[in-house]
């Protein structure tokens, strides 16, 4: 598994998007998002997205000229279209437009349609906390590509249908949160695929509703489901996912003949001077910080972290490290290049 350093990886993305004619700004936006992601440990949600997204592009699912709209401005209410943009850009100058709004009002409710898949939401949860913003959010696929089956059901009926968050703590760091309802993301899936890896029991069932570890069944042909997160509960979680980020959001929940694959996005972001005081606020999280950071490990754990510790951590070690990118990703990517006239890359 070759290991690839930022700074090389980076441009190398950016010129593929260039080369399918994504203006440069936008290409460089995109790179550094799905690097970030690998970057924190995510790489369900990195480069390997370029194999996808280039597909995509060719399908007219992400418009690279696309242009984000507001369509409703009104007091804390902030309504936007992302004409199936990429949803990196769409998603950052979103929380940018809704931190600046929470820091005047004292909160934003932000909804997104139509954007191109965003990505790592946690990434915007990370910029709303590095401006001091308390943010949450529920995202859906406007009702395309779905892949979790409903609790007790195994067709898929609903997306991954993630929930994240983040809040700022007084020292600079964040506690951070960004998961999908559904027991794995299918980015994760797709990874254990390119790996060779089997998956947990308990993750998915074929397309005829049998249990399976193996990612290439998911795949198959009927194609199989991934299983909510805590059984029913998760489940829950996704449905009010699909009717705050999509009915709420003026995109589509997930219902029949919905092909094509894009994000709807609800979120809301407070700013804690508006509400308990700065004082205040610092005072309590950094308590409950502490607290938690003073439990005694159980067995087979050598610390308690926090929500975001995890990926805090890889990320200053891939910085110094570089990135694993595991074969067959790598091997796709390169080819991906070749065919656009992309210098390659050596490993």
């Amino acid at each position: 598994m070759p290991t690839i350093a930022r700074q090389s990886l980076e441009p190398f993305v950016r010129d593929i998007f260039i080369a399918k004619s994504a203006p440069a700004d936008v290409a460089d936006m995109v790179a550094r998002s799905l690097v970030l992601a690998n970057l924190r440990g995510h790489d369900s949600h990195g480069v390997i997205r370029v194999i996808q997204y280039v597909d995509w592009m060719d399908q007219g699912w992400i418009c690279p000229q696309g242009k984000m709209e507001v369509t409703r401005d009104q007091g804390p209410i902030l309504m936007v279209d992302g004409h199936f943009q990429f949803g990196q850009v769409i998603g950052r100058k979103a929380t940018e437009l809704a931190v600046s709004k929470a820091k005047s009002l004292g909160l934003c409710v932000l909804t997104v349609r139509r954007s191109a898949h965003l990505g790592r939401i946690g990434e915007f949860m990370e910029q709303a906390a590095d401006a001091g913003v308390v943010a949450w959010t529920l995202t859906n696929t406007h009702g395309g590509g779905v892949l979790q089956a409903a609790h007790g059901g195994y067709e898929p009926k609903l997306s991954a249908n993630p929930l994240a968050a983040a809040a700022p703590l007084p020292d600079g760091r964040a506690i951070t949160m960004d998961f999908a309802t559904s027991i794995t993301a299918e980015g994760k899936v797709k990874l254990a695929l390119a790996r060779g890896e089997q998956l947990p029991a308990g993750y998915l069932v074929d397309g005829r509703g049998k249990p399976t570890t193996d990612p290439a069944t998911y795949y198959g042909d009927p194609k199989g489901a991934i299983l909510p997160v805590a059984g029913h509960k998760g489940y829950s979680l996704a449905v009010f996912a699909d009717i705050f980020a999509g009915a709420i959001a003026g995109g589509c929940c997930s219902h029949a003949n919905i092909d094509q694959v894009a994000n709807g996005w609800f979120a809301l972001f407070i700013d804690p001077r508006a509400f308990s005081g700065q004082d205040f606020y610092n005072d309590q999280v950094s308590k409950l910080a502490a607290w938690l950071k003073a439990s005694k490990p159980r067995e087979g754990f050598d610390e308690v972290l926090l929500p975001g510790e995890p990926e805090q951590r890889t990320h200053l070690a891939r910085e110094k490290q570089g990135i694993p990118v595991e074969d067959d990703t790598w091997s796709k990517l390169q080819h991906i290049a070749e065919e656009l006239g992309v210098a390659p890359l050596n490993a």
